[in-house]
């Protein structure tokens, strides 16, 4: 019995492997390209969000008012925000969000007001830019009867 020489098992070996490099030589490179763009999408945006701040302001809990909790919103820094919501942080333990979608650019203040926010910890206000977000106890509203 006879078997392959040598010479065409190193070159079947050899072309085997260039064939394995050259499929996953295309996969690596799409895969590296996407990923540098997504990491630099995303540093852009970690950039960017540096440059952003926001502060609640002259909040009050109106319990004569169907518990009402109000306030004011203010973009405090150099770009614009969006996505603008509120978390309620309850003393229970629960957490619930209360959609207000706002937007606000720099310097800009507008009012907001979340219904029915009795017994709660803490309200934090949050934005497009995860960094940014300010958060302000019970103890520190005003409650007005």
């Amino acid at each position: 019995m006879k078997g392959i020489s040598p010479v065409i098992a190193s070159v079947l070996l050899i072309a085997f492997t260039i064939a394995v490099a050259a499929l996953y030589s295309g996969w690596i490179t799409s895969f590296t390209k996407r990923t540098t763009e997504e990491v630099g999408e995303r540093s852009e945006k970690r950039v960017t969000c540096t440059y952003g701040g926001i502060a609640l302001d002259d909040v009050k809990y109106n319990q004569t008012a169907g518990n009402l909790t109000e306030g004011f919103v203010e973009n405090t820094d150099i770009i614009d925000l969006g996505n603008i919501d509120f978390e309620i942080f309850y003393t229970n333990g629960t957490r619930e969000k209360s959609d207000q979608n706002m937007t606000l650019e720099p310097g800009e203040r507008k009012p907001f007001t979340i219904v029915n926010t009795s017994n709660y910890d803490k309200i934090r206000v949050i934005t497009n830019c995860s960094n940014v977000n300010d958060e302000i106890s019970f103890n520190d509203v005003i409650t007005i009867t």
